[in-house]
């Protein structure tokens, strides 16, 4: 008799930090696990060796058929470490920019003395020559095209500044930096000494022993990878305020920077996008409270005709339209996505709707709305599913208590406590298995210098020059760096077959991407093939799998044997 899979039984055991890389066809590992595509009971016959044996890598097959031409990824995030060891390398400072700080864009550049404690800015023009031209009709009314283009003009000639004091990038950066490790990062390495012109990163892969670099000596370093150490980030810092400005300038930023994927790893404040739609069972209670609603609106109509009342400062005024420019915000990022990919997060609240922009993914445009996948096979318990998911990558998971599913971490201390009985088949196995990205050093990061990762380093003493360099991570907003980088290698190699700057537009990346996906996959080095879970409603399970998976695993190699014909 055949065994039956069971949900509670988790698989793999070995932890190796870059198996995120593994589960993406972005390395070659073979854990030495058993071959079974469903787990039996005895768990000790599915444990795995942390240390697997790498045959290959996405990078070796692009380096094969030409020249190594680096991709431009725009980040779109609350900033970057600029000087991580794993990371400064990667970061085109020159071209990055902080909106969050300076409505036209500010940088932080070079203090030339730091005995001089004064302030001290220059302008700096950011958006010189400006143009969307190339972008094609938005869809927008004539009036809100003339808008758009007021904007654009405005920008065109602003002047930003370049500020020689502390770079914001070093307090408030520990998302961004995370997620630029998982696109970009790569083993540091030093300047050459002698005051020798160090050999670009690139050469340092192919060739370990030249004499242009040599590697960093701090015992505190990972040989660290993200998904395309090869490619650059242009980071662009933005702010959680409900600014659409502020991200109608990031987007027309990196669009003018002629990147070749934009990452947006975390959700846009939209006042009317960004609202999730109630569920049915909750529609009721929303119609109570509706009702109420207008009752008290017509108590208040009734007091206004016994004399005026004063106006409620924060209330919509006659005759605006406060929507009007977020609704060009999206427009433009539609219009953007498709001659450059945007890699989008589908949220963490575990509903079955997406969070915006990554709502937008449609087949016509080049938005990936990407959803999180655990190492045991299930949507990640946090992980937001539904219509218009496109693909879903390997992130960390989250617990879960509700009446469809009970999925606890029985590891934690805390769970002897409690007495936690599923109905059967409603319990759903943990991963303990999380992202290992880089952090924003200090007591500013997410681990403070305290992390668990010490095992993992050298020198277990030492967690790094003021704080930790690594940090545990995981999230929708992973999974959408990690695909971001996917992209990155996508667009390498269309470059190495095709040569110079050729570049893929945003549907064509889309769709390569989502034909290099599949929901048989396996999330390596895990066992169990994707399996749908019950999450907010019975019977969740039995909707087709692209609810829960859109086109399924993302595997680079394969992505990129699409684009190089092999």
């Amino acid at each position: 008799m055949a065994l039956q899979p069971d949900n509670t039984q988790p698989a793999p055991a070995g932890y190796y930090y870059l198996w995120h890389l593994a589960a993406l066809g972005v390395i070659t590992a073979d854990f030495g696990t058993s071959k079974n595509p469903i787990p039996p009971n005895n768990e000790s016959a599915l444990r795995t060796t942390s240390s697997p044996v790498i045959s290959g890598s996405v990078w070796d097959t692009i380096a094969g058929v030409g020249a190594i031409s680096p991709a431009r990824v725009a980040l779109i995030d609350v900033g970057i470490s600029p000087d991580h060891p794993n990371l400064t390398t990667r970061i085109d400072h020159g071209a990055s920019i902080d909106l969050s700080t300076h409505k036209y864009g500010a940088r932080a550049a070079e203090i030339l003395d730091e005995t001089d404690s004064t302030y001290k800015e220059e302008k700096q023009a950011f958006f010189a020559e400006l143009d969307i031209s190339g972008l094609g009709n938005l869809g927008l009314s004539v009036d809100d095209k003339d808008y758009l283009d007021d904007i654009v003009a405005e920008y065109a000639v602003s002047q930003g500044v370049l500020r020689r004091i502390l770079d914001s990038n070093t307090m408030f950066a520990s998302h961004g930096t995370a997620c630029a490790g998982l696109i970009v990062a790569e083993p540091a390495a030093l300047p050459a000494e002698d005051g020798k012109v160090p050999a670009p990163p690139e050469y340092i892969f192919t060739n370990p022993d030249s004499t242009g670099t040599f590697p960093n000596k701090n015992p505190n370093l990972l040989p660290y990878f993200g998904a395309d150490p090869f490619s650059r980030l242009v980071n662009i810092t933005t702010s959680f305020e409900e600014d659409a400005v502020q991200f109608i300038a990031a987007f027309l930023y990196a669009y003018s920077q002629n990147v070749d994927v934009i990452v947006m790893p975390r959700g846009i404040p939209d006042p009317k996008r960004s609202a999730m739609q109630p569920k049915n069972e909750l529609k009721a209670d929303l119609e109570r409270w509706a009702n109420r609603d207008a009752a008290d609106l017509f108590a208040r109509l009734a007091v206004a005709e016994q004399g005026p009342v004063e106006l409620e400062p924060k209330a919509t005024q006659p005759g605006s339209n406060p929507d009007r420019i977020w609704k060009i915000l999206k427009h433009l990022i539609i219009a953007v996505s498709r001659k450059i990919p945007v890699i989008c997060a589908a949220g963490n609240s575990g509903e079955s709707q997406l969070i915006y922009p990554a709502s937008l993914a449609a087949p016509d445009n080049g938005i990936v709305a990407v959803g999180a996948v655990t190492v045991e096979g299930f949507r990640s318990g946090y992980s937001n599913y539904g219509e218009g998911l496109t693909l879903v990558a390997p992130s960390d998971d989250g617990e879960v208590f509700n009446r469809h599913q009970l999925r606890i971490n029985r590891l934690s201390p805390f769970t002897a406590k409690h007495q936690y009985n599923a109905d059967t088949g409603k319990e759903y196995c943990y991963s303990h298995f999380s992202l290992l990205s880089t952090d924003l050093p200090g007591v500013f990061g997410y681990d403070e210098g305290k992390a668990p990762w010490s095992s993992l380093l050298p020198s277990a003493n030492n967690p790094g020059v003021g704080g930790g360099y690594y940090t545990s991570f995981g999230g929708t907003s992973g999974a959408a760096a990690l695909v971001g980088g996917v992209a990155a290698l996508v667009q390498r190699a269309h470059r190495a077959v095709h040569g110079g700057s050729a570049k893929l537009d945003g549907v064509a990346v889309k769709a390569i991407l989502e034909e290099a996906s599949s929901q048989n996959s396996t999330v390596g080095p895990g066992l169990r093939p994707l399996t749908p879970d019950c999450m907010n409603a019975d019977n969740e399970d039995v909707i087709d799998p692209r609810y829960f998976f859109g086109a399924g695993l993302l595997n680079a190699a394969t992505a990129v044997g699409t684009v190089l014909k092999i």
